[in-house]
């Protein structure tokens, strides 16, 4: 029995960490977060993420072992394309805030910065969305678990993917800081090219 609870929670950690880096949550929070410069609003926005994955994964859990309801197919399809949509919207605020940013630097003092929202909980909704995107091939492990096992897998898993997302975010926020330093004219190149990425791999989702 202790060997089971070992492997649930071994497997769950892993798998978690690996599921934060699938290439739709990677783009979609470096395309959110881009225009951050300081480690910690990134780090904020990546902890974020990872609240709202987990929880509405827990809830969805917690509904199907004890209620029994699970979402219906349709549901989660839609929210599957609904991440597509928001790729192309992510990537099409950046590069529109990045030409923005571009007329702004003629008008006003180049040190004048704009101030980040530190209240923007559009990364815990983010995170929300893709956790009921990617709900079923994990809730479907029910029948083959006990509902103690089933509920321990999914709290480590999503404690896998808050790691595993804040280890992104950390990583992401050291670039983004040293991008910064080598000069504004590479970091608008780079950010052009995410922008673009996030709509192209946007339109492939929603297309595919």
């Amino acid at each position: 029995m202790e060997d089971n609870i070992l492997n649930v929670v071994a497997l769950g950690m892993m798998f978690g960490v690996i599921h934060a880096f699938d290439v739709d949550h990677i783009m979609a929070m470096a395309t959110f977060s881009d225009q951050q410069s300081k480690r910690k609003h990134i780090l904020t926005y990546a902890f974020k993420w990872g609240l709202g994955h987990g929880g509405i994964l827990l809830c969805l859990g917690l509904l199907l072992a004890f209620i029994g309801y699970k979402l219906p197919s349709w549901f989660t399809y839609y929210a599957e394309m609904l991440v597509g949509v928001l790729l192309i919207y992510l990537g099409a605020k950046l590069l529109l805030l990045l030409h923005k940013k571009d007329i702004f630097s003629f008008k006003q003092p180049p040190n004048k910065q704009l101030k980040p929202n530190t209240h923007d909980h559009a990364p815990l909704f983010i995170g929300m969305l893709h956790g009921v995107a990617g709900s079923a091939p994990l809730l479907a492990l029910l029948p083959n678990m006990l509902e103690t096992q089933f509920l321990l897998h999914i709290s480590i898993f999503s404690l896998g993917c808050l790691f595993g997302m804040f280890c992104f975010g950390l990583v992401f926020g050291s670039y983004q800081v040293h991008i910064k330093h080598v000069g504004a004219n590479l970091a608008n190149r780079l950010t052009q090219l995410l922008g673009l990425s996030s709509i192209g791999l946007g339109t492939f989702w929603v297309l595919m």
